[in-house]
Formats: C-alpha cells, structure tokens, sequence
C-alpha cells in the first residue's frame, strides 16, 4: 500500500475516533503524523515539523480568535437583536434576516456549525410563531452559513486562500466570496418559492396570539431559555405545623 493511500486512510481513522470520543483531533492529528511520518514515510522529526503549515496556522488562530471576541463584547448578540428587530410586521423577510445574520456571522469567522447553532433555535422560534414552514427557515439559515463561508476572513475562505497563495496558483478572494455567496443566494431563493415563501408576502404583520410579546427587544429576549431555577417554584419552610 503507497504512503499516501496510507495518510488518508489514517486521515479518515482520525476523523472518526475524534467523532466519536471526547478526544481533541488537532493533538490527535499530530500523533498520527508522526507515526505515519517515521513508520510509512521515513521522515524524521525536522521532515514532519517541515511539513506543518506555520502561516496557515497563525491565520486560523487569528480568524477564530476575533469571532471569541466578537463573541466576548457582545457584538453577536447586538447583531443578533438588530436583526430581530428588523422583521417587525413583514413576516416573509424573517427567513431572510436569518440568512443574511448567519451569513454575517460566518464571514466574520465564525464557523458554519456555531454560527448555525447560534442563530437557529432563534429562527426556529420565529417560524413556529409566525407559522413559517420549519424548513424554508432551516434551509435558509444554513445556505446563510455557507454564503458568508468564503469570506477573505473567514475560516473557510483563509484556508482556500492559504493554500493558493501559498501553491502559487491563480485565484481571487473576492471572486471565490461572492461565488459562493450568490450560488447559495440563488439556492435560497428556490427553497423560498417551492417551501411557501411567497405566501408570506401577503401577511401584512406577524399572527398575533395570546401571549405574543411586543415586537422589538422584547421578542428577542422571548426567545432566550430562562435562566437555571427560574421556572421552579421557590419553596419556603415556615417551620409551623398546623394542629389538627
């Protein structure tokens, strides 16, 4: 078997006990380097360090590092209520808000499954309220993801760019964005017409039902668990007993 029928097949061991265990698959990549590197390709330890790509590392570290501070200061979240507050009386711009805010997330380096983690319980709570079709509104905010993905400062589109600048081949960041953003603007536009989406344009303002918040900060804050304990009653032990 050739050594790099061998790399991938370790490639893919690796993908799959990182899957499946509570084990980090960058530590566990670097072992599997190094026994594939002495064992199946007689590199010693200077080969396999040679081969580490330093730069692109350094830009991951970087992207991923801006998207915890974004995250830290609030700007997500700030995001997040901005957003919400847009879709106030136009029910058939909410799946779109929700493309355009995992899009943004993405391009600012989040990566696609925490940006969709973070934006679809929140989208999710608007179709059922507004009765938007669950998977015109999944769809959407996953096709965001990936239309933000290829972003020249997203995680995405710094590796892809990385490796050709660093092959020398011939490429353009701006080019390879706005590819993957319109071919997945245009994918989001069918699920829209074939999902019920036009429909929506003929309600003039969301449902309204018992219980509805007020649109704006408040139907944001709606959509948040309550905090740990809040939703138990509070037990008070009066120490009395009552006599029979």
């Amino acid at each position: 078997m050739s050594p790099e029928l061998i790399s991938i097949l370790v490639l893919a061991v690796v993908f799959v006990i990182a899957t499946t265990r509570s084990i980090n698959m960058g530590a566990l990549a670097f072992a599997a380097a190094f026994a594939v590197g002495t064992l199946v390709a007689d590199l010693d330890a200077d080969g396999i360090f040679a081969g580490f790509p330093g730069d692109l590392f350094v830009v991951l570290v970087g992207v991923t590092y801006l998207f915890a501070i974004a995250r830290s200061n609030g700007t997500t979240d700030w995001l997040v209520h901005a957003s919400i507050r847009l879709v106030r009386g136009r029910v058939a711009l909410i799946p779109w808000v929700m493309f355009a805010l995992t899009g943004a997330l993405t391009a600012i380096g989040a990566v696609s499954p925490a940006a969709v983690a973070i934006v679809a319980p929140i989208a999710l709570s608007f179709a059922a309220r507004y009765g938007i079709s669950p998977l015109l509104m999944g769809a959407l905010v996953v096709h965001g993801a990936q239309a933000g993905g290829f972003s020249p400062i997203s995680i995405y589109g710094s590796i892809v760019n990385g490796i050709v600048e660093r092959e020398k081949l011939p490429g353009n960041e701006v080019t390879l964005f706005l590819a993957s953003l319109f071919a997945n603007l245009v994918i989001a536009g069918v699920v829209f017409v074939v999902c019920g989406g036009l429909r929506l344009w003929r309600q003039d303002s969301p449902a309204k039902g018992a219980g509805d918040a007020p649109q704006g900060r408040g139907a944001a804050i709606d959509l948040r668990l309550p905090p740990r304990g809040r939703d138990q009653p509070q037990r008070r032990d009066t120490g009395t007993t009552t006599a029979p």
